[in-house]
């Protein structure tokens, strides 16, 4: 836990407290520090990895680094049209700010327990592990992939809490097709390894979308 933390924090430090170095003044408003301690915890809650290592994954067909790069690349993108585009108004606390806190809070439990339910089972990268099996429970009883659902939920927010409406727009599209490539990559595994067992509980469950999709 102590690394995963480290690893947040350093992670925080780099993408959301350097690019303002040019407008330091945007530090003297809580929202930056509050996406650290977003980016910190969901560091926490999740298996440890190496950003750049985990692009030697092949079998992974990079999907593993495509997700993480692709959420290292809006947040900084959303850190850089709010410090230098948007600031002050970046930094205040309405409607939209208020509402988009509470999703990325949603989004951060979500995942959160999505990856607390697979316990081990979860992985930073595609792959069938010793006695695996499929997981029912928990918020798996409704979709197949909460963790991606709240990962995109929370990092989605975090931008249009920064009222960074242009990075809002990339963000959908960047982490919107990094999440459905990581979905049709892990589903076919999953088919080939459990086969009509896997598909009777696509029957029963929907995507990422309750009840939707």
């Amino acid at each position: 836990m102590i690394r995963r933390m480290i690893l947040g924090t350093v992670i925080g430090l780099f993408v959301v407290i350097l690019p303002t170095l040019g407008n330091t003044e945007i530090l003297r408003a809580p929202h930056l520090w509050i996406l650290i301690i977003f980016g910190i915890l969901s560091s926490i809650f999740q298996p440890s990895y190496n950003p750049f290592t985990i692009m030697i994954k092949p079998r992974d067909k990079w999907t593993g680094a495509q997700i993480i790069w692709s959420v290292y690349l809006t947040q900084l993108a959303a850190i850089m049209e709010a410090t230098y585009l948007r600031y002050p108004r970046s930094v205040q606390w309405d409607l939209f700010a208020y509402i988009a806190f509470c999703t990325a809070i949603l989004g951060l439990v979500l995942r959160t327990w999505a990856v607390l339910t697979l316990g081990n089972l979860f992985t930073m990268h595609i792959a069938i592990q010793d006695c695996h099996s499929i997981v029912r429970k928990g918020p798996y009883r409704i979709v197949r992939h909460p963790s991606y659902l709240g990962a995109f939920i929370m990092y989605m927010s975090t931008v249009v809490f920064l009222h960074a409406w242009y990075s809002s727009i990339f963000a959908a599209l960047i982490l919107l097709f990094a999440f459905l490539r990581r979905i049709h990559y892990e589903e076919n595994l999953l088919k080939g390894e459990f086969g009509e067992e896997y598909k009777e509980y696509c029957l029963k469950t929907k995507k990422i979308l309750p009840g939707i999709w």
